[in-house]
């Protein structure tokens, strides 16, 4: 009968867990490339952030040693993929949201979704060259080395206390960063708790079967996860809009500018689709404000004191002493 999770010795348990998530990521690979996969570039990215997470979590213990050039080769081509994922979610909001869109708007967001599908080929085709360059062999070097430590007798840490140690400092992190949210203006106060979520979800994965305590845990920090995501969404789709509005601006008054140049009778009127826009960004800034009420909102938003409780449970699982 194989030792529970929290027994095993730490290089051997990183080195498995490693291997699993290599093993996603190598899996939902071809999907990038298959057009009719709508999430293929969703999961190979949320794969390759999952397993460097994961390494990082643990790198500063005795006998975890992954070469640096491996673990910035990983970082790279996640980021390689971050501008084709990006117009991609907000391509496909565009697409839910035109059929119910007033006309102003929608002339707005139909001048916007051509920009962003053009914008998307061409970063569907940048993301693909990176990784037919740098993946086979990131694999291949990443592998080895994940073989190495899962196959190790060192008689270092304990995977259970290690995990206890890095999930201990994640949620007073996570506490610090939640009380540290002044406004909805504080668009880095904002994101930082998603960020460390997504780290507290990534360590509580492996031990998902482990017992129903780390369930309910992994539970409360997707919904967690979920709220402060959606409002980040709504802060993207912000900046967005504004860059959009700008560039169609910039865009009409070249184009009356080349006119009246040419002799030709031009418009000083406002941009053909600024009020499309307007009604865009006041939509989106209600949508923005009723997430964040969701998020950090007294007394609507998240509970933050179950959700510790739900912490030190497993903190204390992860030990033994549940």
């Amino acid at each position: 009968m194989p030792k529970p999770l929290k027994d095993r010795r730490l290089s051997r348990a990183v080195g498995e867990v490693g291997l699993e998530m290599l093993a996603e990521a190598r899996q939902a690979r071809p999907r990038v490339d298959d057009p009719e996969d709508l999430e293929g570039l969703h999961d190979f990215r949320v794969a390759l952030r999952r397993l460097r997470s994961w390494l990082q979590a643990y790198r500063d213990y005795p006998g975890i040693k992954v070469p640096k050039p491996q673990r910035r080769r990983l970082r790279d081509l996640a980021k390689a993929t971050n501008a084709a994922r990006d117009g991609e979610v907000m391509l496909a909001w565009l697409e839910a949201e035109l059929p119910g869109l007033p006309a102003a708007e929608r002339g707005a967001a139909h001048w916007w979704r051509q920009r962003l599908t053009q914008g998307v080929d061409l970063a569907y085709a940048e993301a693909r060259r990176h990784l037919e360059e740098g993946f086979p062999q990131l694999e291949e070097n990443l592998g080895r080395s994940l073989s190495t430590l899962a196959q190790a007798r060192s008689k270092g840490p304990r995977f259970g206390e290690a995990t206890a140690r890095e999930l201990e400092a994640l949620r007073a992190t996570l506490v610090r960063e939640v009380a540290a949210i002044a406004s909805v203006e504080d668009r880095e106060a904002l994101h930082r708790p998603r960020i460390t979520g997504k780290r507290i979800r990534y360590l509580l994965r492996p031990w998902k079967d482990e017992d129903a305590v780390f369930k309910e845990a992994e539970k409360a920090m997707k919904a967690f996860q979920d709220a402060f995501g959606v409002l980040h969404d709504d802060l993207v789709r912000e900046t967005a809009l504004q860059a959009a509005a700008a560039e169609h601006a910039g865009d009409e008054v070249e184009a009356r500018l080349i006119q009246a140049t040419r002799g030709e009778t031009a418009s000083a009127a406002a941009p053909r689709h600024l009020r499309g826009f307007l009604g865009l960004a006041r939509g989106n800034r209600r949508r923005l404000l009723g997430h964040y009420e969701a998020a950090v909102g007294n007394p609507g938003g998240v509970d933050m004191a179950a959700l510790t409780a739900r912490l030190d449970a497993v903190v204390a699982a992860m030990r033994g002493k549940g």
